[in-house]
């Protein structure tokens, strides 16, 4: 008893010293060697964080406001452990900010604990500037046309140069994606158009479109750190593969060669979204499907990879028309030919259920567990499961092990509402985390020869 009561006092004293340390991101040492089609091709296959932070609507609680339950850390990890080595975060900015652009400092440190959450588990992680894609009277939105551009400017700059300064100094795992499907919303425009001959409200918004991305470079290049050499994706107009490759389109001048295209490809539309089945809508997945399919890929080659740039699909998915071994062979077929181009494709989640339009859910973010385990297999062939790397001891997923790791785990045990990384809590191996956990701990902080599991 005298020992563990000298060993607690030991902790409780260095929480002093601990508390006074920041908490800095792990920088690699290799990061800045690294091309942007490497770290696409380590980037796999990804999900989609949908309908939380991107919710609309002010207040610190709006990642709940479209139903979705407040993210976890536990969330976080039982994603990585489903097969996941990456996460898209898609985050709404207009609505936690003030007159002036400021964010609000609560929502950037909800975000920041987010993307922790995913980052200290060694995953790629995006962020973006998401449903800001709409005509406010406060200003703080983005519009792509040239009535709107000055104001829409003047938002995409100010977000970029907060975010950019809260995330500097985190290595090449976290990836920026300048906005999110800008596009004409409201027109009849908004997400089909010729793209041999766009019309003229088009092509002005391709253009304000090419100036917003260029903005964004410019000022998370100027923030210095990693963020010099960040890898920044940049979509075309409403984010489809038409939309970067209409004429008029390009990425933004960048001296690092550190920029991409992300597309957004729910394809084939009649089978992936499409509920109408006046309208085309089909659930098998036939010759003519695939067949679209194989096109859509070539063109992806032919048109964007063949170009010299590189891309990802941040978005994909089929919706569920109650045809689950269709979906798996539409999946299978989709993740491998995208994996052959060496390119990364992030799984749509909105955690909605259910038949018909708009239900991607996968991840059951109340229960945590999968509701299509087959859907998921099929899509992961591609992308072979790989088990986070267990680290005994690093308490809050940072990397190391030490005394901030030993006080964590004495707070969870006393029963705290804290955050630990479950698998390396189990020190000892036995399956539970319990007071030997962190009696075994406190002995290895305090330099004992003993070994943790």
């Amino acid at each position: 008893m005298k020992l563990f009561k000298k060993l607690t006092a030991l902790i409780s004293a260095a929480a002093i010293a601990a508390a006074a340390i920041p908490a800095m991101p792990v920088t690699k040492a290799d990061a800045a060697n690294k091309t942007a089609s490497q770290i696409l091709y380590e980037m796999g296959l990804g999900w989609n964080l949908g309908n939380s932070l991107d919710s609309t609507g002010p207040g610190d609680n709006s990642e709940e406001n479209w139903s979705n339950p407040k993210i976890t850390k536990d969330l976080i990890e039982f994603v990585h452990s489903q097969g996941f080595s990456s996460i898209r975060i898609p985050v709404t900015w207009g609505y936690h900010m003030d007159s002036s652009h400021k964010i609000s400092a609560s929502y950037m440190k909800r975000v920041k604990e987010v993307v922790d959450y995913a980052y200290n588990e060694g995953m790629y992680v995006i962020i973006n500037i998401h449903h800001d894609n709409e005509v406010k009277s406060d200003g703080n939105y983005f519009y792509p046309d040239n009535a709107h551009k000055d104001v829409s400017e003047a938002f995409v700059k100010s977000v970029w140069t907060q975010v950019s300064e809260t995330f500097k100094n985190y290595d090449e795992h976290l990836v920026f994606e300048t906005l999110n499907e800008p596009r004409l919303k409201g027109t009849g425009e908004e997400w089909w158009f010729p793209v041999d001959n766009p019309p003229s409200n088009v092509q002005e918004a391709v253009g304000v479109i090419n100036t917003l991305n260029q903005d964004a470079v410019d000022v998370i290049r100027a923030s210095g750190g990693n963020n010099k050499t960040r890898l920044i994706m940049c979509p075309g107009y409403d984010a489809s593969l038409d939309g970067a490759t209409v004429a008029g389109f390009r990425l933004p001048n960048d001296s690092s060669s550190m920029t991409g295209v992300s597309i957004h490809a729910y394809t084939p539309y009649d089978f992936a979204m499409n509920t109408k089945e006046w309208e085309g809508a089909v659930s098998v997945y036939n010759d003519s499907i695939k067949s679209q399919l194989d096109w859509f890929f070539s063109q992806v080659k032919s048109k964007v990879l063949d170009k010299g740039m590189v891309c990802y699909i941040g978005e994909f998915g089929a919706t569920n028309k109650n045809n689950d071994s269709e979906r798996c062979k539409w999946a299978e077929d989709y993740t491998s030919k995208a994996k052959a181009l060496g390119i990364p494709v992030y799984l749509w989640d909105n955690n909605l259920y259910g038949v018909g339009e708009e239900n991607f859910g996968m991840i059951q973010r109340n229960s945590l567990t999968v509701a299509y385990p087959s859907y998921l297999k099929a899509l992961s062939k591609a992308y072979p499961v790989t088990a986070p790397a267990k680290i005994p001891g690093d308490v809050n997923g940072d990397k190391t092990v030490d005394l901030k790791d030993g006080l964590l785990l004495q707070q969870h045990l006393a029963g705290w509402k804290v955050a630990v990384n479950k698998t390396n809590s189990d020190v000892n191996g036995d399956g539970v985390i319990d007071l030997k956990d962190g009696i075994l701990l406190k002995q290895y902080l305090a330099g004992w020869k003993v070994t943790l599991k």
